[in-house]
């Protein structure tokens, strides 16, 4: 056995030594310690007699044998104990077998004072033996029970403590049931360790100690599992490290906090286990402990003796019982079993109550509104381990037809009692996987995502769901079906994940978004589904605008809009719609403006179920309005802008649907800055910015971060702004979205530029990011980027003094917007103008600096006139920039 290490218990030791000292003062009695097996009951009578104290402790154990020799065993082991306490030159020496029987009488006539009672006793016991007179059984428990009372008060005041007291043979109940009377006024005290599960099969027993309370002559103390705390304890005190509060947790439930489990886990796993500062992973920790572990360290074979030691006692019915529940898991329902063992609830029901106050084995969980729907009660194992040991001690072939089993008969709850929690249609995909249903397994899951995306959850979970989802469906030969599912699976998989998605290539050069969406369009089509082809389409499209830029990506959208158009499905046209106008304005503002508000015209009378039943088109709808509000203020109409963000973002916010609450913030505050409501668009931006919890590189946190960093630095010249635009970069290098990245990357350039006044070193910085971001935008086609960063070269050569290269790079800016109508998504007109007429002037052109003040002035007019009132007012005085503009150069 491994070390012992003793944590916990304070509250029980204190009671035990409360009674220690009771009888220390003359008023003993009965303590029974209860509990399972590997509970501690053992190494808590340990700690008490180490303790020490006034008394003499005598501990005592019930051994396994049956027989008539195990009659009074512990009682005699008392007598003997005293005895070799008595007189070296004459000890009681128990022996066993037949040697033992026949010289029993003689050997208890060395008892002094009750030796000739004690004879006779053995006499009867022993069988018939020539010319010794026949004993009541009575009178022998009596005369026992005397002989130990006498034989105590030697060594008053004194502490029993018998350990496995659920082996105690009848006839020591017997004398037990007699001394009990004599104690109240005796400085003794009587301590009866036993397994209280195991009690009931031994009558004799269970009656004692049920007589001894019922008329309150004995005490009863259970004792459970440790809590975590212990548990972490423990381990500190075993492998030398404390675990994470989330990994004792585990390992608690894990082993219900049974510290011979606990013992044994820790000192034979320690090497491998660590128990490191991060959370350990303990999904495997159960097949080690219920048989899977290296067969040389013993584990394996210790916890099933430990947990077999319960589940032996079990009729043949009900350890049956047990083992379907376990394939449901640690929590399970009574009407599932009952429907899988093919019998009345009435009669399972009942059987699992008696099992869950007889052995303890399981135990009632309080239900909840599903469970009383179906009409079942809900139990729970005592911990993982008992729940895997009676698992893994079933046949593959019958795990696996019983998870069908349970799917099925799950499924059907479902249909007939809608909305179930999550943790049981989370359970129903895994009854699907573990049967090889595939198919069933790949609906059961899409099926969980969609509901999980249309509730607000993590996207990690939507995510994580669907890719096993596709993975069951990858498992079978192909259907209609089959493919449907999987189209829908990578589009939810794809649309749920597109703030943290990856265009990087692989090592073998596929980019896996493209690989995802290609294979999803050809499922699709395989599955002769026009609208679902459509979908994909246009999913494949936005796709291609991440890895290879727009010029790649509008063909499909436009592709997929267009027989969205032609098949007059308005979910198809609001999702092809939504894209399609989304990415369009990109190379065409006007054009893309005009396709979003055809989408919301089409789409008005959809009805909103449309929204709840599916995550995609729940998004779409969202992202439409919030779309129509940057695509406006791309326009110009700041006015109708803030309108429509400041309506749409609360609704957002309380549906949270699959990630738009980071890009719907990103788009009011830009809008409100660019009004002079710089306050309000920092605060936006600090909200999105802590929507992320840094557990993956995301493109839009990356984007969010740039801007506060922006924001900080021109609007407050603080310097902190620096480091969120170098982690904002660093996370966009990461994901290097060919439509984000950019953005990031001139973000930072022009907060470096405007503090390279104090710092001329930025500068070098800044026209590095600059240049690869010029190369990179011109390999994509991202032309906003590209005429951002254009003007930004201008403006830090005219800072340095290269006044020739300034303009080069300010009038190529220039010329670019020239050529779209001075109109182009995420691009200040103004602004570029306004740089570009210093630049000129610094070149001595007045004619062309001032025709270049004109067309600014010109545009920030154009921009007022969508306000009214004091917003238009704000507008005009509040904004540095129009102040600049409208004061000429400054």
């Amino acid at each position: 056995m491994p070390m012992k290490a003793f944590v916990d218990r304070e509250n029980e030791f204190a009671i035990i030594r409360a009674f220690v000292e009771q009888a220390c003062a003359g008023q003993g009695g009965i303590l029974v310690v209860e509990g399972p097996a590997g509970i501690g009951k053992s190494a808590l009578l340990d700690r008490v007699t180490a303790a020490g104290g006034p008394a003499t402790f005598i501990p005592l154990r019930c051994h396994a044998q049956v027989g008539q020799l195990e009659a009074y065993g512990p009682l005699l082991d008392l007598l003997a104990q005293m005895e070799e306490t008595r007189s070296r030159r004459k000890r009681l020496l128990r022996r066993s077998g037949e040697s033992f029987r026949s010289r029993w009488p003689e050997l208890l006539t060395l008892v002094p004072s009750f030796g000739p009672t004690l004879k006779m006793v053995a006499e009867t016991l022993s069988g018939p033996v020539p010319g010794a007179p026949l004993v009541d059984n009575r009178m022998a428990a009596r005369s026992i029970a005397e002989a130990v009372l006498l034989t105590l008060r030697e060594k008053q005041p004194v502490v029993v403590m018998i350990d496995d007291a659920h082996r105690i043979d009848g006839s020591s109940c017997a004398a037990l049931s007699y001394l009990s009377s004599a104690l109240a006024d005796q400085p003794v005290l009587l301590v009866l360790a036993a397994r209280d599960d195991e009690l009931t099969d031994n009558p004799p027993a269970r009656h004692l100690v049920e007589d001894l309370c019922l008329h309150d002559m004995a005490r009863r103390l259970r004792l459970g599992g440790l809590p975590v705390p212990a548990v972490a304890e423990l381990a500190q005190l075993v492998v030398g490290r404390q675990p994470s509060a989330s990994t004792a947790r585990r390992i608690t439930e894990q082993t219900g906090g049974y510290p011979f489990l606990l013992q044994y886990y820790f000192s034979e796993e320690k090497t491998r286990l660590a128990l490191p500062a991060a959370a350990v992973t303990l999904g495997d920790v159960g097949n080690e402990l219920a048989g899977n572990s290296n067969p040389e360290s013993g584990l394996a074979d210790q916890v099933g003796a430990v947990i077999w030691a319960r589940l032996r006692r079990l009729s043949d019915d009900d350890l049956r019982l047990l083992s379907v529940a376990s394939v449901q898991g640690r929590e399970f329902h009574s009407k599932v079993v009952a429907r899988l063992v093919e019998q009345p609830h009435d009669a399972v029901a009942t059987r699992l109550h008696r099992l869950g106050k007889e052995t303890r084995l399981i135990y009632p969980v309080e239900p909840d509104d599903w469970d009383e729907s179906i009409g079942s009660d809900r139990y729970s194992f005592e911990h993982d381990l008992l729940q895997e040991t009676l698992y893994r001690d079933q046949t593959p072939s019958q795990r696996r037809e019983r998870h069908r089993k349970i799917g099925q008969v799950m499924g059907a709850y479902s249909q007939e009692h809608p909305e179930p929690p999550q943790e049981i249609a989370l359970d129903l995909v895994r009854h699907h996987r573990m049967a090889r249903d595939w198919l069933a397994a790949g609906r059961a899951a899409h099926d969980v995502a969609c509901r999980l995306a249309t509730t607000g959850a993590s996207t990690r979970e939507v995510v994580a769901i669907t890719a096993q989802g596709l993975d069951d469906i990858r498992r079978m030969r192909g259907s209609s079906e089959a493919d449907r599912l999987r189209a829908q699976l990578i589009e939810l998989m794809l649309t749920a994940s597109e703030l943290s998605w990856r265009t990087r290539p692989e090592a073998d050069g596929t980019v896996r978004l493209e690989a995802l969406s290609t294979e999803a369009l050809a499922a699709a089509r395989t599955a002769g589904d026009i609208d679902l082809e459509i979908r994909i389409r246009y999913l494949h499209g936005k796709v291609l605008l991440y890895t290879r830029g727009v010029p790649a990506a509008l063909g499909p959208l436009r592709e997929a809009w267009e027989r969205a158009l032609h098949s007059g499905n308005a979910v198809s046209i609001l999702l092809a719609g939504c894209e399609y106008g989304r990415q369009l304005p990109k190379a065409d503002v006007a054009a893309g403006l005009q396709v979003l508000h055809q989408t919301e015209t089409t789409v008005a009378g959809l009805p909103e179920v449309a929204n709840n039943a599916d995550p995609v088109v729940q998004r779409a709808r969202y992202m439409l309005a919030l779309q129509l509000g940057i695509s406006l203020f791309d326009a110009g109409q700041i006015g109708p802008a803030l309108d429509r963000l400041r309506t749409t973002i609360p609704a957002v916010r309380l549906r949270a649907a699959l990630g738009l609450l980071p890009i719907g913030l990103n788009y009011l505050a830009q809008v409100e800055a660019a009004a002079g409501n710089l306050a309000e668009s920092e605060a936006l931006l600090t909200e999105a910015v802590e929507l992320n919890d840094g557990s993956e590189p995301d493109g839009w946190h990356a984007v969010n971060l740039a801007y506060l960093g922006t924001r900080m630095t021109l609007d407050r010249a603080e310097p902190a702004g620096l480091p969120l635009l170098e982690q904002a970069r660093a996370e966009a290098e990461l994901t290097w979205q060919a439509n984000l990245a950019p953005l990031v990357a001139n973000l930072y350039a022009t907060s470096l530029i405007a503090m390279a006044a104090t710092n001329p070193i930025h500068y070098d910085t800044a026209r590095q990011i600059l240049e690869e971001c010029l190369s990179e935008t011109r390999r994509t086609g991202m032309r906003r980027s590209e005429i951002v960063a254009l003007s930004l070269l201008g403006r830090l050569h005219l800072a340095v003094g290269d006044t020739m290269t300034a303009d080069g790079y300010s009038a190529a800016a220039v010329d670019k917007l020239r050529e779209v109508d001075w109109r182009l998504a995420a691009v200040c007109v103004e602004e570029v103008l306004y740089h570009h007429s210093r630049i000129q002037e610094a070149r001595g052109d007045g004619e062309g600096a001032h025709e270049s003040l004109r067309l600014a002035r010109a545009e920030v007019l154009r921009k007022a006139g969508s306000l009214t009132g004091p917003a238009r007012e704000r507008f005009l005085q509040a904004v540095d920039l129009n102040q600049r503009i409208s004061a000429g150069h400054g």
